[in-house]
């Protein structure tokens, strides 16, 4: 049985929709990292390194009723020299929550 190869424009249509979708991946993935290490500020960590959001999930504080935007994340603390993972949560009205662990 013979097949019928694919054209050139086929195939480099392919390694672009290929390279765009591994850009926009990466851009994903430094748009959270770079929101969660402006809410650490917020919460007093200022000199911080290697953030690694694992998770970004929106939440509904079910007491005031308030959507806001929970983050599992890893990082550095620079100034206390520590490895610290954990959660923080900011809701809509700014209010920011943590659950940080350092080691």
């Amino acid at each position: 049985m013979q097949q019928r190869e694919l054209p050139k424009k086929t195939k480099i249509y392919m390694i672009i929709l290929v390279m765009l979708g591994i850009i926009f991946f990466f851009l994903m993935e430094q748009g959270k990292a770079a929101k969660a290490t402006k809410i650490l500020y917020q919460l007093g960590y200022k000199n911080v390194t290697d953030v690694k959001v694992f998770s970004k999930v929106e939440i509904l504080n079910e007491d005031t009723n308030v959507k806001g935007l929970k983050y599992a994340l890893k990082f550095k603390d620079l100034d206390q020299n520590k490895q610290c993972r954990g959660f923080i949560a900011r809701d809509y009205k700014n209010n920011i929550y943590q659950d940080v662990e350092c080691k």
